[in-house]
């Protein structure tokens, strides 16, 4: 098997290889005239925000239609000032079909309807585009915080987004609710998990991709072999692992014979290992062999080298394996343990990951507390839950459990607990408990006349809807 040269991961560590983050904004009002000077002023917006100090420069660029931007700012726990580079240009929407509503089938991954329907109606297009500092921790989370803050200033209401990485649609509404905070985003709308399904739907050949990691500096990740009843679970290790390399980038690259641990089940806990593509589908560890009279032949699979045969499915990606005794593992072979209907499951998060959930739950919490308030908790109607850090006095172990919503009460929630704990046994499931508010890290409404749940990334849905009714 003639696989391409891995120095291309080589230079993915050292930085030299990383995929711009490109955006298009489909516009509800064009600007008429943007020139540096308009869109200087245009950015003003943006100083507003903590994490800007000031904008450097807004110039236009010679040899085309777009206009350089350059900002400095960055993390409140970074040493120093970092200067942030943008590049955009207005364009007339001269193919209204590629804003259609057919268009973001599949790709959707949360316009609201009004959105999808009504953004080929937009007159004029902005792209923006950039490359996300990876030098510091959090520094491609804030770069990517940053450019929506810049497109949201520029750009004013839109209709709809594209992420050309990742090849997906995000609601307008969304940009401009995540720009007015400074939390940084949820890394789970930066890029996309394709399963592509095999012919027999129910033969372990689901094969599961990311999309978008690349502008974050960080590998794609994917899983080969699974079956159906696995998808979720492993949809939930890839978005872990995801999580882990941004806290950890080292994590992909230095092999120090240490497996990652991502799940926590009732059983075990699950570790994995991480390998190229390349030099997974050389080991053969993931081939099916058909049993032969005189000799084995080995089966073509969902990802092997037949469907490697474009630019995009070549680019620097990890297999994810389960580790079994220090060795990879097929994680389809776990078996039961990635079934959802039959194993309870707990992904790990990374400390960033969980602090950074924390704060946006708890910045949108008043507007759950104005749900709760309006249309109280009732069975098949309304439900809302939300998950709180726990530590036990005994054992020392935190974990971060979901309860069930009675009362609301400032400081303190009345809540029912919704699952056994693993190493809490002072509390148990169907036990209620009086808890502080600010120990919340997430949470869900779930609506039945609405016909959705929602969660903080959703607060741009759920303000509309209080406003609304």
């Amino acid at each position: 098997m003639d696989m391409q040269d891995l120095s291309i991961y080589e230079d993915l560590k050292n930085g030299d290889y990383q995929a711009p983050s490109i955006y298009l904004a489909a516009m509800k009002t064009p600007l008429a005239n943007p020139t540096p000077a308009v869109v200087c002023e245009r950015l003003e917006k943006i100083l507003q925000r903590a994490d800007v100090d000031e904008i450097v420069a807004v110039e236009a660029d010679d040899d085309s239609d777009f206009i350089h931007i350059v900002i400095s700012g960055g993390h409140e726990d970074w040493d120093e000032t970092e200067h942030f580079m943008f590049r955009v240009r207005f364009y007339a929407n001269d193919a209204p079909e590629e804003w259609s509503y057919e268009a973001a089938e599949f790709r959707d991954r949360n316009l609201l309807e009004d959105e999808r329907i009504e953004m080929h109606r937009a007159s004029q297009i902005m792209e923006c585009e950039t490359y996300f500092d990876t030098e510091y921790e959090l520094g491609s989370q804030t770069s990517w915080a940053l450019q929506l803050a810049v497109m949201d200033a520029l750009a004013g209401e839109c209709y709809a987004l594209q992420d050309m990485v990742a090849s997906t649609f995000l609601s307008g509404m969304w940009l401009a609710e995540t720009a007015q905070t400074e939390t940084l985003p949820s890394l789970d709308l930066g890029y996309v998990i394709h399963a592509i399904t095999p012919e027999n739907p129910e033969s372990a050949d689901y094969w599961l991709h990311t999309h978008g990691l690349l502008k974050f500096g960080m590998p794609e990740l994917e899983i080969m072999r699974v079956e159906r009843s696995q998808v979720s679970a492993c949809q939930g290790i890839i978005q872990s692992v995801a999580i882990r390399l941004m806290q950890d980038p080292e994590s992909w690259y230095e092999d120090d014979g240490e497996p990652m641990f991502v799940v926590y089940t009732e059983e075990q806990m699950i570790a994995v290992r991480l390998m190229s593509w390349q030099t997974a589908l050389a080991s053969n560890l993931l081939a099916p062999v058909k049993k032969g009279l005189f000799r084995d032949k080995v089966l073509s699979f969902s990802g092997d080298m037949s469907d490697r045969d474009d630019d995009i499915h070549t680019e620097p990606s990890m297999v994810i394996f389960a580790d079994r005794d220090g060795k990879p593992q097929p994680l389809g072979d776990l078996g039961v343990l990635l079934d959802d209907e039959q194993t309870h499951m707990m992904l790990l998060k990374s400390d960033l990951e969980t602090a950074r959930m924390h704060a946006y739950a708890i910045e949108k919490l008043p507007l759950l507390e104005q749900c709760f308030h309006r249309f109280a908790p009732e069975e098949g109607q309304w439900g809302y839950i939300v998950k709180i850090r726990c530590e036990s006095p005994s054992t020392q172990a935190v974990e971060h459990m979901w309860f069930t919503v009675l009362e609301m009460n400032g400081d303190t929630v009345r809540v029912q607990l919704d699952n056994d704990p693993f190493e809490i046994p002072e509390m148990q499931s169907g036990e209620v408990y009086t808890l502080p508010t600010d120990s919340i890290t997430d949470w869900r409404i779930y609506s039945a006349p609405w016909q959705t749940v929602l969660a903080p990334d959703a607060a741009y849905v759920l303000r509309r809807y209080l406003t609304a009714n």
